[in-house]
């Protein structure tokens, strides 16, 4: 996959999601479900759990806070 970089070069673009199944972006590395701050939302209507490492909105909406979520309660 390329894109084109907002002088006209083309460069090598890198997928945050699975090829295979589009609609489920990736997490940045070293980043959870849990540490994001939709994470209950999520458990509710996906069934996702902390330790997941993708998100099913599409295009994602994974927003992490500074404190992790297992904190902010």
């Amino acid at each position: 996959m390329f894109a084109f970089h907002g002088t006209g070069e083309r460069i090598m673009a890198t997928l945050n999601y699975d090829p295979t199944d589009p609609d489920k972006m990736k997490l940045p590395a070293g980043k959870t479900c849990g540490d994001c701050v939709h994470i209950r939302r999520c458990k509710a209507i996906f069934g996702h759990t902390e330790a997941d490492t993708y998100c099913d909105w599409s295009p994602s909406r994974a927003a992490f806070s500074e404190t992790p979520a297992q904190e902010q309660k």
